[in-house]
């Protein structure tokens, strides 16, 4: 029972970050866009480590390009801009020992090549996992995110934004 609680407190920590609000694109023109270019830029000032700096903006740009290339698949390409502006990663012994989160906060923005205009913007988006600490919420998170925590990050605000713009179908 310990383990499902752990499991559960785990998802939904992962998951602080999703939030649904509307935008004001018309489902048809959504439904014709498809993503000429993915440009990831690290802000000025952005709290990163040294480590995490080399490898969180192609790691972002892959995330963001997997979820729009299986969603949007018309043909007026646009833009996506993510700029990351705070990357915390713990090492694993830290978050056996007294635990720590683990967290990436992204501006998103779409924007029409074309006009320059900003088609959706999707600031201040915050993915946050693990805190509590120990063997088994390490472990937990190992197998939940692959152990590559940045990954598993990148591809969920990837996720959530795509999502914004274009609602999955609900499963029955």
């Amino acid at each position: 029972m310990r383990f499902i609680m752990a499991l559960l407190a785990s998802l939904c920590l992962v998951l602080t970050g999703c939030q649904t609000a509307g935008h004001k694109l018309p489902l048809d023109q959504v439904a014709d866009m498809r993503v000429g270019e993915v440009v990831v830029h690290i802000a000025d000032g952005a709290q990163i480590s040294d480590d995490a700096r080399n490898v969180v903006a192609p790691k972002v740009k892959a995330a963001v390009e997997r979820q729009f290339a299986q969603r949007f698949k018309g043909t007026t390409p646009v833009r996506i801009e993510v700029t990351v502006k705070r990357v915390v990663t713990t090492s694993a012994v830290q978050r056996v020992v007294i635990g720590g989160p683990q967290s990436m906060t992204v501006d998103m923005t779409m924007i029409d090549p074309r006009t320059k205009s900003v088609l959706i913007s999707y600031p201040d988006r915050t993915v946050q996992m693990g805190v509590r600490g120990g063997v088994m919420e390490v472990a937990l998170e190992g197998a939940i995110s692959g152990n590559d925590p940045i990954d598993f990050m990148a591809q969920n605000l990837a996720f959530q934004f795509a999502e914004y713009i274009w609602p999955s179908e609900p499963r029955s």
